[in-house]
This record gives structure tokens, sequence and C-alpha cells, in this order.
């Protein structure tokens, strides 16, 4: 429980309420990064207030939310030093890279101090008493689970389509959060997930079958074509993952 309360905070944190203006601008004015870390340590601080004791738990909580920021602050500041004279597509593969070793640092972060919390707090007994312990386990996976599908795994995809992509890639990685395309693969996602969750694994294939049918015109266009089944065989790979995941622990 520990563990999951904590990954959760950090998707909700690092991803959620990370609007699109605040990622581009932590780049650029140490406000918005300063602000960015204030919504993660209130996150991460309500994950960590179900635990004691006080002591151990305040430490554990400036040590992460303190190297949260400073691997922000050296990616950023490795972003900044990049060579623009570099080939796009050699832009994103480094793109691409640096986001997954950023989400590699902070989880391996999360799992080592989690090991370290024990005992629970008035609030969290409270809870526990209320809800059970096993069945607040397995609610808490699947918030994870619901979580991850939505804005982590579309800032995931896109670094990865964009890699097959014509575009500039200058563009927020969150633009997408106005567009169809992006609400429509989360809610593929979203039903995919819980469609797994429920045993219904076969019938996911519809879901596939109405997208397609949506999309039957536009498959005329080689080039549309290709980068449609690029995003959907990602979108559903992720999907899938996390099926499994729920299926075994919930």
């Amino acid at each position: 429980m520990e563990l999951t309360l904590l990954l959760i905070a950090h998707v909700l944190g690092d991803f959620i309420f990370q609007s699109s203006k605040l990622a581009k601008g932590k780049t650029k004015d140490f406000r918005y990064f300063i602000k960015h870390c204030l919504i993660y340590a209130l996150m991460i601080f309500l994950a960590l207030v179900w635990f004691d004791p006080v002591s151990k738990i305040a430490l554990i909580f400036i040590t992460i939310v303190s190297l949260h920021g400073l691997i922000d602050r050296l990616h950023i500041l490795i972003k900044k030093n990049k060579n623009r004279s570099d080939k796009k597509i050699d832009k994103r593969k480094r793109e691409l890279s640096a986001f997954l070793v950023d989400q590699l640092l902070h989880i391996l972060i999360i799992i080592i101090f989690s090991s370290f919390i024990q005992g629970l707090s008035g609030i969290g007994q409270l809870v526990v008493n209320y809800v059970g312990g096993e069945q607040l386990s397995k609610i808490l996976i699947t918030v994870l689970l619901y979580l991850l599908i939505t804005t982590p795994a579309a800032v995931l995809i896109r670094l990865v389509f964009r890699l097959f992509s014509l575009d500039s890639g200058d563009k927020d990685e969150k633009e997408d959060l106005i567009k169809s395309g992006y609400l429509i693969g989360v809610l593929e996602r979203i039903i995919m997930l819980t469609l797994g969750l429920s045993g219904q694994i076969g019938a996911i294939g519809f879901v596939l079958a109405a997208k397609s049918l949506a999309r039957f015109k536009q498959l005329d266009n080689k080039d549309f074509a290709e980068k449609y089944l690029v995003g959907t065989l990602l979108s559903v790979v992720v999907a899938l993952i996390c099926i499994v995941v729920g299926i075994n622990l919930i």
C-alpha cells in the first residue's frame, strides 16, 4: 500500500496536475519550476500523511521531493545544453530516452524510500479499519492503473510516435490534450482496461473495430494508415500491460 500510494502521488504530481503551460514554462521560468515542485510536494505529503512515525515520514518526504526537484532540474539543464544542429530524429530519440531515464529515477527513488515506511498514522489506520487492508490495496492499484493509462501513457505514446512522424517536434508533448486524438486514445485505453479487468478481453476487438470504422476512409491514405496503426498498437500494448498487471495484483 505504501508504494502504491506514493506512485499515485507521483503520477498526479508529475502528470495529471502538471498542465501544458506548467510543463513548458518550468524549462524557461524558475517560478514555474518551483510551482511544479510545490504541487508535487503536496501530492507526496497527502500520500505520506497515512503513515507514522512523523520524524521518519518527514525525512522521507523531504528526501523524495528534493531528489525529484534535483532530477527535474538536471533534466532541464541537459535539455537546454543540447546541440540544436542535431538531426530531428536524433533529438526525438534523446527526448524519449531522457523521459524514460527521468521517470525510472523517480520511480526507483519512490521504491527505495517506500521500503522504510512501516506504521500507519491515525488517519491511515482509520481508513484501513473502515475499508479493510486487502480491499484498500486493490482499490489503490486500480486507481493507479487508470491514472497510468491517461496522461502518462499519452506522453509516452506521443514520444514514441514522433520517432515515425514528420512533424517538427517543437510543440509541447501535452498539446494533444485539447485534440480529439488524445481523447480518443484515453477513452480507448479506459474501455480496454475496464473490459480486461472485468474478464471481457475478447470484447476489446469490438472497440478497435469501431475505431477503425470511424477512420475507414482516411485509411486509404498510406501515410495516415501507417501512423494510425503505430498509434493504435502502442495504445493497445499499454492497455494490455496494465490489464496483465491488474489481473495479477487485484
